[in-house]
C-alpha cells in the first residue's frame, strides 16, 4: 500500500515576496501623496460650483418677488440681499453656501482675529453693517459706478459674472458664475499668462473694477 503525503500549507509569506508588496504600497502611497492635493482642489472647486448655483437660485427667487429685478445691493451684499430679507432660511447649512470649501467661515473668522466660538456663522451674516472686503468667501455683481453695466445683466447674462471667487483661493482654477447661472472655470495658466502674475511667487489677483480680467469687473468682494 502506498500512502499519499499531503503539502504542508504554507505558514507565511517569502522574503521576496515580501519585499514586492512594501515596493507596491510605497509605489501607491508616492502616488496617491502627489494626487491628493489635487483631488482635494477638484472638490473643493465642485463644491463653490455648486455653492454659486444655490445663491443663484436664491436671486431667481428674489427677482420672482420683484418682477424680475435683480437685487440693486453691490459687491457682497448683491447676493446676500435674500438672506437680509429673510427669503433664505437662517440656519447653518443654508449659511455655509456663502463659504467656499477652500476658504470656510473658520478661515474667514481667523482672519478677522477671532474664533468659532465667539460667533455663528448665522449671526456672522446677519451683521448687515459689518459687511466688508474679505466678509465672505465669494464676490458679488458691482457696476463700479458705470450704470451701464446694470444693463450687461439683461442684455448679455452669459458673460456678465454675478459672483466668482473673491481671489485665487483654489490651485488650479478661479470660478465665477454668469447672470444666465452657469458655472465657469478661469484656468490659472490663463490667469498667468494673460496678467502676468506669478501666483508660485506670491501673486493675487483682485477681482472688481480695474481688475485685469475683463469679465471679472462686474464682481466685487467689497
Amino acid at each position: 500500500m502506498t500512502s499519499t503525503c499531503c503539502p504542508r500549507p504554507r505558514t507565511g509569506f517569502t522574503l521576496l515576496e515580501m519585499m514586492i508588496v512594501i515596493m507596491i504600497i510605497g509605489i501607491l502611497s508616492t502616488y496617491l501623496v502627489v494626487s491628493a492635493p489635487n483631488w482635494i482642489d477638484k472638490a473643493n472647486m465642485t463644491g463653490s460650483e455648486a455653492n454659486m448655483k444655490r445663491i443663484y437660485m436664491t436671486l431667481l427667487d428674489y427677482q420672482a418677488n420683484h418682477n424680475g429685478s435683480w437685487p440693486r445691493d453691490q459687491g457682497q451684499r448683491f447676493f446676500l440681499r435674500p438672506w437680509k430679507d429673510g427669503m433664505v432660511e437662517k440656519v447653518e447649512q443654508q449659511a455655509k453656501m456663502y463659504f467656499s470649501p477652500s476658504e470656510p467661515f473658520a478661515d474667514i473668522l481667523a482672519d478677522a482675529g477671532m474664533d468659532e466660538g465667539e460667533v455663528t456663522i448665522v449671526e456672522w451674516l446677519d451683521d448687515w453693517d459689518a459687511i466688508g472686503p474679505g466678509y465672505t468667501s465669494y464676490a458679488g455683481f458691482t457696476t463700479g459706478g458705470d450704470r451701464s453695466v446694470r444693463g450687461r445683466l439683461r442684455k448679455n447674462p452669459g458673460s456678465t459674472a454675478i459672483i466668482s471667487d473673491a481671489h485665487m483661493i483654489h490651485r488650479t482654477a478661479l470660478i465665477y458664475l454668469t447672470a444666465d447661472g452657469a458655472p465657469h472655470r478661469y484656468q490659472r495658466a490663463d490667469i498667468e499668462e494673460e496678467t502676468g502674475l506669478s501666483f508660485d511667487d506670491g501673486d493675487d489677483i483682485q477681482v472688481g473694477p480695474g481688475c485685469e480680467i475683463e469679465v471679472l469687473q462686474t464682481v466685487s468682494n467689497d
